[in-house]
């Protein structure tokens, strides 16, 4: 495993969402002044051609040249007034070869000059603006064209000039309290994203605190808190169910370590000391021949717990097969519970078959003897929970998409903490630990075999008053 020092998430993503928010704040920043320059820039353009308009208008009511008046800077700034032009005046009237019949200024700026180089670009009929390029890095100039109409052709053009205004150099006029703010409200977007950060990264280390204390033994986990966040409440809910599975299953390791050395001592104890006691010819006769029987029965005993160990390893494994085929369902049930009932020894347990629910002459595709070996195992523990004189229903129930077989006892139940263990392999409830010899592997074992026919094994209900489980199968109807 790598020696290198590992930096927290923490720092990581903090810098890289500073990171993320500066280029964005840069990028929409540049995005935004490139938006506000071209908008200012066509305003200006606009207010300029509406000006040549105006002037274009007045000279075709004059003649094709504006009227003689006292001032004419005056007249002009009136009219460039109503525009929010500013700056000062800028007037050429062509006529329709381009030359100049009227000027204001008399000494206009030398950027003017190239109107008489460019009258191919003026001289277009249309309304247009150009840009006069300006020297020894001046603002240029933009010039807006409008034709000078009469009735029936163009008598000239009227031309207005003014600088070309950089609306961004207000923006860069006070830079140093710009540069400021923007610092400011980078830090404070920071400190914002550390803040987030450090929330989320509380609810990940007390998960990674979580996960080093199950792994030293400690299942008992507590949050400092419940988040509200629902990724963050899975992640803690998720590691505090995962540890509680943890410490049940522990319990049951230990329960599985006392119970199977529990069940394998007493059989071999009983074989030793009924061996010796032959051996020693403490016992002769038909008395040392039922020492013997009874030292195959603990022998028979042992090797059905081997059995079991095997079969349930080779089931948890995945190794369970499956032979379907068509039966009908309540001769099949029926069948299985006429030999469960001669197989009782003259016990005094009514097992009583229901079909209220079930189809007319049902047919289903499934495995019999598996199907057996769930049935037994259901009537053996609801044998195991009777008393004399108890009964046992075995209700079938049909659906257009499932069969249920409920197995239902007048037993004791089983307690309401332990209903969550019992399948749950090796769990012996506590009243079968003192009345029925076994390693808790009945249930799970059949769990797994309703789980590979394509169905499951649930426990329905319990109380005082009986227990009832629900094998459920696929209704995969046969003809």
């Amino acid at each position: 495993m790598s020696k290198q020092e590992r930096k927290s998430i923490l720092y990581y993503w903090s810098i890289r969402y500073f990171v993320i928010l500066f280029i964005s704040i840069m990028a929409l920043g540049l995005l935004a002044m490139y938006a506000f320059y071209q908008a200012s820039l066509n305003s200006q353009r606009h207010r300029l051609e509406s000006m040549s308009g105006d002037l274009a208008a007045i000279a075709a009511d004059n003649g094709g040249k504006l009227p003689d008046v006292p001032s004419m800077a005056r007249f002009l700034e009136d009219i460039a007034a109503s525009y929010d032009l500013t700056d000062r005046p800028i007037m050429f009237i062509l006529d329709q070869d381009g030359n100049i019949v009227q000027q204001f200024p008399e000494n206009p700026p030398e950027e003017t000059q190239q109107v008489s180089r460019r009258l191919s670009e003026i001289t277009t009929k249309v309304p247009h603006t150009i840009k006069l390029k300006s020297s020894e890095d001046k603002e240029p100039y933009l010039a807006s064209i409008h034709p000078i109409r009469t009735e029936d052709s163009v008598a000239g053009y009227a031309l207005y000039a003014a600088i070309e205004h950089n609306a961004l150099d207000g923006m860069f006029a006070f830079r140093y309290p710009r540069w400021i703010l923007l610092s400011s409200f980078l830090l404070i977007g920071w400190c914002i994203v550390y803040m987030m950060m450090r929330r989320l990264i509380r609810s990940i280390q007390e998960a990674a605190g979580a996960a080093q204390q199950i792994v030293a033994g400690d299942y008992q986990i507590q949050f400092e808190k419940s988040y509200k966040e629902k990724e963050l409440y899975e992640l803690t809910h998720s590691f505090k169910t995962m540890a509680d599975r943890l410490s049940r299953l522990e319990a049951l390791r230990t329960q599985l370590l006392a119970g199977v050395t529990h069940e394998f001592k007493t059989p071999v104890t009983s074989i030793s000391g009924l061996i010796q006691a032959v051996r020693k010819k403490v016992v002769r006769g038909k008395e040392a021949e039922l020492f013997l029987d009874h030292c195959l029965n603990e022998c028979n005993r042992l090797q059905k717990m081997v059995e079991d160990l095997l079969d349930f390893n080779s089931f948890a494994s995945g190794s369970i097969n499956v032979n379907n085929e068509i039966v009908h369902l309540e001769t099949v049930v029926a069948a299985i519970l006429s030999r469960w009932r001669y197989g009782q020894d003259g016990a005094t347990i009514e097992v009583v078959m229901e079909t209220t629910g079930l189809e007319a002459n049902l047919h289903v595709s499934t495995d019999p003897s598996r199907l057996e070996q769930i049935l037994i195992n259901l009537l053996n523990n609801a044998r195991d929970a009777l008393a004399e004189g108890g009964l046992i229903v075995v209700q079938l129930i049909s659906d257009p998409l499932h069969c249920r077989i409920r197995v239902r006892d007048t037993g004791c139940g089983i307690p309401a903490e332990e209903q969550i263990d019992v399948f749950e392999p090796f769990f012996r409830g506590s009243g079968k630990k003192t009345r029925v010899h076994g390693l808790g592997l009945g249930l799970p074992f059949t769990r797994m075999i309703a789980h590979s026919m394509g169905g499951d094994l649930q426990l329905t209900e319990s109380s005082p008053s009986g227990t009832t489980f629900t094998l459920v199968i696929p209704a995969s109807h046969g003809s």
